[in-house]
């Protein structure tokens, strides 16, 4: 994929989220080149102590964080605010998390960020939206999950709807909002003024889901699996899954498993029969894959062109020929809690040293910026307005 550099150079982006949403869609411009400051509240980013912590850093904090600069403010204090107006004043782009109504009760809403005189961009990312019913539930990635009918679709062999292992509804939700913001930059070039983009986790992931959605309509409620008896199943010493797009995939499937005649067999002659029968083709396979290792079935599959895969681990994919051959992965030079390796974005330039800051890392030099003395400094972080690191 072709390296589209760094377009956001020169992009002043205030970043006052937390968790991993609103900030990865900052941290998304901040690859692409976007000058981003972290603002963060004396004791930092909550993401920073989900997951394991090293030294202030989590991997949750890094993918979300990297290229940024940190300010450590207590908006609670007068100065504090004050130094984030003053900063707001040169931004392009504002991004908040809070709970609806937290941000104006600080003095960072929308009104009093647009009143500084910029035509910001403001980006307010919460869980259910700034009105309606739920405005003020509290919301979580499980929580968004269940709500959304996510966990709905992800029944295990257990029959119990499980959580997708990872941050799906974040994730969806700062992509979503990284081309929204996108789209608005462009259209900026030809209109002055700001305005308030709002995006919550509640509808991203609907977006996200939207072919579940639809398909749900269209099949007269929630529609069993698509192509039985595809799926994933246990061999004798691991995990393979395997698809059947089109028709006649089932037919390459039962010519590999030694049992042609199935493939005329009225009763599954179509995705339809098939579904009706599922449960006796799944059991059959079920006994099948159990008896040979994850490597033979997956050579006999790929012989009769199924689709199919080793099902990896994390450290798998990191490991793999093919990855590694294509320079799919970069290694973070994360001086505080070590190197760590990541996927590079797509599109994106990798560079080493685009790392997550400490906690108000950067607060000193971004105070200068601002044309602030050092001792004007040293008495904002006496005052407790400014946490500098020590």
């Amino acid at each position: 994929m072709q390296d589209v550099g760094k377009p956001y150079r020169g992009l002043k982006v205030l970043d006052a989220s937390q968790g991993f949403a609103a900030p990865y869609c900052a941290g998304l411009l901040a690859l692409y080149g976007a000058d981003v400051i972290k603002v963060e509240p004396p004791q930092g980013d909550w993401c920073r102590d989900i997951g394991r912590n090293i030294a202030g850093q989590t991997a949750l904090h890094i993918v979300g964080n990297r290229g940024k600069r940190s300010i450590a403010l207590n908006l609670k204090q007068e100065e504090g605010l004050s130094v984030l107006h003053r900063l707001a004043e040169e931004c392009d782009v504002f991004l908040e998390s809070f709970r609806p109504g937290v941000a104006e009760r600080l003095g960072i809403g929308y009104e009093a960020i647009r009143s500084l005189g910029n035509d910001v961009l403001y980006v307010s990312v919460s869980g259910f939206g700034q009105i309606g019913e739920y405005r003020d539930r509290p919301a979580t990635d499980s929580v968004l999950q269940a709500f959304s009918g996510l966990m709905s679709i992800n029944r295990g062999v257990d029959g119990i709807p499980h959580r997708v292992g990872m941050l799906a509804v974040d994730t969806a939700a700062a992509l979503h909002v990284f081309q929204a913001v996108q789209a608005a930059l462009f259209g900026r070039r030809d209109s002055a003024g700001g305005q308030w983009m709002q995006f919550d986790l509640m509808r991203t992931t609907a977006s996200f889901l939207a072919q579940k959605i639809a398909e749900y309509q269209m099949e007269d409620g929630q529609p069993a699996g698509m192509n039985p008896p595809a799926g994933a199943y246990r061999t004798s010493d691991g995990w393979l899954v395997f698809t059947l797009v089109k028709n006649e995939h089932f037919a390459r499937l039962m010519t590999a498993i030694g049992r042609p005649e199935l493939a005329n067999d009225p009763r599954y002659a179509g995705f339809d029969e098939r579904r009706t029968h599922a449960e006796e083709l799944v059991s059959m396979m079920t006994d099948l894959m159990s008896q040979r290792s994850t490597v033979e079935w997956s050579a006999i599959l790929r012989e009769h062109e199924v689709l199919n895969n080793r099902i990896n681990s994390v450290g798998d994919w990191l490991a793999d020929a093919h990855v590694r051959g294509i320079g799919a992965i970069g290694r973070i030079e994360q001086p505080d809690s070590g190197p760590v390796e990541i996927p590079i974005v797509p599109g994106t330039t990798f560079d080493p040293s685009l790392v997550a800051p400490a906690i108000g890392e950067h607060g000193a030099p971004i105070l200068s910026e601002l044309g602030m003395a050092p001792d004007e400094i040293d008495s904002l972080a006496a005052s407790g307005a400014v946490i500098l690191p020590g």
